[in-house]
């Protein structure tokens, strides 16, 4: 996070959504939950969906725009919330920082550590803040698991593990490609893939929840005949703390309607320490289970929520407290 040179007044903030595509109507949706904030402006380089937009989230119609240099450069705001594909954040970063604009990137941030690293040094410089809107930390359950590691509701923490499986880059029955190619078609000829798009989630997890990485082990595959990028990967973490974390990610597993995730679910994980085992388990009907000595204990991760409420209500924690950064 970059520092900030200037006090934001007490009023509302004029923020901007620069994208478009299939994520932003979360961070439209969020957006409109948060009082301190008013989307003013939209761009997309297909204006026709930011247009769609604007109608159902009441953005004035000649605040949409097809380039986002014309909206830096017309409409006063104070931020920039960056939606759009990893290649261009860059570009985008670096005007936004060039006209006093802070910056809610999404993730993945950059394509490389120097991309980065000049993104955050021009913030830096032009004394905005620089946020990566990374949500799911935000998810209830990790909070809520993070504060019942907190406690010692387990003991001290030694293993953790992520094991997803989806069949998500598999081909279609009658070999077309599959659906999320086309609702998000920049996947196809991203050169690192499960892990740069997806798997940072969980790897940022790990770090809310165990703090920073000391060494990495990975072996990556390559399977699907639609992607460039790697489809699969196992990763060995050896965190500072002693704990060692493996994620084990695949999107070419042919899996049951039963274990196909929804979008909002938890993850499948376990973390085991020396007094006791908390798993996530999103096929029970996205539950908390410990296990100790004394027993085991089940309870809902999101009780009162529905999945894709709780999902929802990710975006609004992460772009809460951008807000409140400033």
């Amino acid at each position: 996070m970059a520092s900030i040179g200037s006090t934001i007044p007490d009023r509302t903030l004029r923020g901007a959504l620069l994208g478009c595509g299939s994520i932003a109507p979360f961070h439209l949706k969020a957006w409109a939950q948060i009082q301190e904030v008013d989307i003013v402006a939209l761009a997309n380089r297909t204006i026709s969906k930011a247009q769609a937009l604007s109608e159902e989230f009441g953005v004035a119609p000649d605040h949409v725009y097809s380039d986002y240099r014309k909206l830096l450069g017309n409409v006063d705001l104070d931020f920039v919330d960056i939606a759009t594909a990893p290649h261009i954040h860059r570009e985008q970063v670096l005007a936004a920082a060039e006209h006093g604009r802070h910056v809610l990137c999404q993730k993945p941030f950059a394509t490389s550590l120097n991309e980065a690293q000049e993104m955050i040094g021009a913030c830096e410089k032009a004394g905005v803040r620089c946020v990566v809107n990374e949500n799911w930390r935000w998810r209830s359950w990790y909070r809520e698991l993070k504060a019942m590691l907190a406690q010692g509701t387990i003991g001290k923490p030694r293993y953790a593990r992520f094991q997803f499986r989806s069949d998500a880059l598999l081909p279609q029955p009658n070999g077309e490609r599959p659906p999320v190619l086309t609702t998000q078609a920049y996947l196809a000829e991203m050169p690192r893939l499960v892990v740069h798009e997806w798997g940072v989630h969980l790897l940022d997890v790990l770090r809310f929840l165990f703090g920073d990485v000391h060494s990495v082990y990975a072996r990556m595959g390559w399977h699907s005949p639609f992607v460039v990028g790697e489809d699969t990967v196992l990763m060995t973490l050896q965190f500072q703390s002693g704990l060692v974390a493996l994620v084990d990610i695949s999107w070419v597993t042919h899996i049951s309607d039963e274990q196909r995730p929804a979008r909002g679910s938890l993850e499948p994980m376990v973390i085991e320490g020396d007094g006791g085992t908390l798993a996530l388990d999103p096929y029970q009907g996205d539950v908390f289970i410990i296990t100790t000595a004394a027993g085991v204990q089940r309870w809902p991760a999101h009780p009162g929520l529905t999945r894709v409420e709780a999902y929802q209500a990710s975006y609004v924690g992460a772009q809460q407290h951008f807000v409140d950064c400033l």
